[in-house]
């Protein structure tokens, strides 16, 4: 018995061990960060990728970043390079060395479990722990206490000599390294060619993002350092409302533009000379944005307390004596000169990517020569839930599907849906169950939401999933009564704009129910009065989302074949929705009043799979009843639609010249301002109910070859991008986050 026991022990170790992922290095921090704190991070995997060590990432939300940031885009580039892996936070890791990013991040315990074990612990201080006043930016005691209990023993590893020094004003210093845990870079990725300056007057700029302490506190400060001059020419990038605040009226000399407006790389390369000053209470960590300056070849001028981290790298001096600087190396183009090559050789000498890989290899050696693991196999990051509205309609259905059926292999999507088509999901292998809505099946609105409440929570409860997405405009309070239960799992809101003005005011105040809200684009989004407009602190903008990419639809051959079209003939597409709760069936006369009968003509009717009862069709009118419809597009020369959010972006991106009639019901979005800005665009023709002699107009001009094409034409120039890819790419990463 006893040697039995021993060898089920033995086996399940084996099993446990191989259930572990592990690395050389692990990174765990709040990976979303914008800035300096992200960037550092990838420069830190690059190095010790070109250098054979295995790396995995983890990513941690941390309390810092109310917006739903995505994953930064640096730390996204390393990953799809192959560079390092993310983890799973429920998988156990095991490292030799553990890289721990940024204090606050670690403020509170996670809401899992943690499963990170390792050899050493680094916390990197990107932030001091007080600021330039003395005053706490954060509780060290608290940090040192968490991550002690679930890390052990912990070194804090200041990025800068300032972060070293601000460590001195506090009491109960934690154990930091011996060295700073400096910024790395590869020069290459900002060395640029300068043969001289850029204009016969010297180009003085900065970019940072637009917190005010990051910039000077008063207009006299900032224009020391940035001067109103005729002489000089100020370009800032970050610059921003709160930054118009303090400075008030603008000089003319100067040059703005939003946070991220251009590459960094690029924007350095329109400036000569990199002017850094900040207001009192800042402590700059590191100073990044200065770092990457002078690698461009730029001549940073900065405060004398950079001087022990970048010595004669840069120039230092106080802000009012910016502009003699700034005048007499632009006199000396030979000084200039010889002062960006040494700020340049200083960087490739002391900051370059190999002192990265080093400082690694001084705490744990050489890297083991273990392969990197393979990135999560299918359905390996668990689930995510969609649940759809739709006693109506498919909007909601189909636009949930189209981010579903894009979600990478690791992740595995479930669909619940208040949509009768709900099996349609099954054509993308989703698996789809069906809640049916209160009106459905003649249910009172109280009943139904203590009933929605159940069966959500049986849902979450048996599927687990990392993320829980709602379509659908009225965030019902059975659905979000069940998210109590589940604190751990992240809720997004799909939520599509162009609302009525006024309408939904009860439903956007259970905005703060959600973590994040995903809007897809609108061609006609300039014409949006509604409330979403004024409701987007958590929202993340993305293009207007499709069910198909290109490539998926069939040709014009392959569609007119399958739908038995007779070739020559001009095909006119009917798609005016399921008509459940408004009636388009005048509309759909006079499409055959008019067009049926008249020789190389074929009419088609399109059925939509919820609708109540099957439409009357006259002789001749032929009719496909298929999802999605917008695989078939291509064989018709135009088609007369509702404007609902995805018939309207579906057709415009397909380039199908459309006349749109908006479905008016109250409970609607605005589908007659989409119809009415297609129309102003030369993106399609337009005509409401009301009006049947613009349908009338509308008709006789589409049958006009030439008008067809200008449609085409103008639909054609548009770049609308793919929303559902990037709202995709947003779950998916978020599904990586630990709260």
């Amino acid at each position: 018995m006893a040697r039995s026991f021993r060898q089920s022990e033995f086996c399940f170790n084996h099993l446990f061990e191989r259930l572990i992922l592990k690395f050389d290095v692990l990174i765990v921090g709040d990976l979303r960060f914008p800035g300096g704190t992200s960037t550092s991070a990838a420069s830190d995997i690059t190095a010790l990728a070109q250098a054979g060590y295995t790396v995995g990432l983890m990513p941690v939300a941390g309390t810092i970043l109310r917006f739903p940031h995505p994953l930064n885009k640096t730390i996204q580039k390393v990953v799809q390079q192959g560079q390092a892996v993310l983890v799973p936070y429920d998988t156990p890791v095991k490292a030799r060395l553990c890289l721990l990013h940024h204090p606050q991040v670690f403020a509170a315990y996670p809401k899992d479990r943690w499963n990170i074990t390792a050899d050493l612990f680094h916390l990197i201080v990107h932030h001091p722990p007080v600021d330039g006043f003395g005053n706490a930016n954060y509780d060290v005691a608290q940090i040192d206490r968490i991550l002690t209990d679930l890390c052990g023993r912990v070194a804090w590893a200041p990025v800068g000599p300032q972060v070293r020094k601000a460590f001195a004003r506090i009491a109960n210093c934690p154990e930091l390294t011996p060295d700073d845990w400096l910024n790395i870079l590869d020069p290459d990725d900002f060395a640029l060619e300068r043969s001289g300056f850029l204009s016969a007057k010297p180009v003085v700029g900065r970019h940072s993002r637009p917190d005010p302490q990051k910039w000077p506190e008063t207009r006299e400060r900032f224009l020391r350092a940035y001067p109103d001059s005729d002489q000089i020419t100020v370009r800032l990038m970050g610059y921003g409302a709160e930054q118009d605040d303090v400075v008030g009226q603008r000089p003319p000399n100067w040059q703005i533009l939003p946070f991220d407006a251009a590459p960094v790389r690029s924007f350095l390369g329109s400036i000569d000379f990199f002017v850094y000053f900040h207001s009192d209470i800042w402590v700059e960590a590191f100073g990044r944005s200065v770092l990457e300056a002078i690698a461009s070849g730029a001549v940073a001028i900065l405060p004398g307390y950079f001087r022990p981290l970048f010595q004669d790298a840069a120039v230092y001096c106080t802000p009012d004596q910016v502009a003699q600087v700034v005048q007499t190396l632009h006199r000396n183009p030979v000084e200039y000169a010889r002062q960006s090559a040494r700020g340049v050789a200083f960087v490739r000498e002391h900051f370059g990517l190999d002192h990265g890989a080093e400082r690694v290899r001084r705490l744990i050696g050489p890297p083991e020569g273990a392969k990197l693991p393979a990135p999560a196999g299918k359905g390996a990051n668990g689930k995510i839930l969609f649940l759809t509205s739709n006693g109506i309609g498919m909007g909601h259905l189909t636009r949930a599907l189209a981010v579903a059926r894009r979600l990478p292999d690791h992740i595995t999507p479930v669909m619940v849906s208040m949509s009768k088509a709900f099996g349609v999901s099954a054509l993308d292998g989703i698996d789809c169950e069906y809640i049916p809505y209160h009106r459905s099946i003649g249910l009172k609105y109280n009943h139904w939401s203590s009933y929605l409440t159940r069966e959500i929570t049986e849902l979450l409860g048996h599927h687990q999933p990392r993320i829980f997405v709602f379509d659908g405009n009225v965030p019902y309070p059975g659905m979000t009564d069940a998210f109590d239960t589940f604190p751990q799992m992240w809720k997004v809101w799909l939520r599509r704009a162009m609302w009525a003005p006024g309408a939904g005011s009860n439903h956007i105040k259970q905005r703060p129910m959600f973590d994040a809200v995903i809007e897809p684009g609108e061609v006609a989004g300039v014409m949006d009065r509604g409330l979403t407009r004024e409701d987007r602190d958590k929202t993340v903008m993305v293009p207007p989302i499709r069910y198909l990419d290109r490539d998926e639809a069939l040709s014009r051959d392959e569609a007119r074949a399958h739908l038995g079209l007779p070739e020559g003939d001009v095909a006119v597409l009917l798609q005016l929705g399921s008509e459940n709760n408004f009636d388009l069936s005048a509309v759909r006369q006079q499409v055959f009043t008019k067009l049926l009968g008249r020789p190389g003509l074929s009419v088609v009717n399109a059925e939509w799979l919820i609708r109540n009862d099957s439409t009357a069709l006259p002789p001749g009118v032929g009719q496909i009843r298929e999802f999605p419809i917008s695989k078939f597009l291509a064989a018709f020369d135009f088609a007369v639609s509702t404007a609902g959010y995805n018939s309207y972006h579906e057709n415009i991106y397909a380039a199908l010249p459309t006349i749109f009639v908006a479905n008016e019901n109250p409970e609607q979005d605005e589908q007659w301002l989409r119809a009415y800005y297609a129309e102003l665009k030369g993106l399609a023709l337009a005509s409401r109910l009301f009006n049947p002699h613009a349908l009338d107009r509308a008709l006789d001009r589409m049958l006009i070859a030439d008008q067809r094409a200008l449609i085409r034409a103008a639909c054609q120039a548009l770049d609308m991008g793919s929303g559902a890819a990037n709202a995709a790419l947003f779950l998916a990463n978020q599904a990586f986050i630990r709260r």
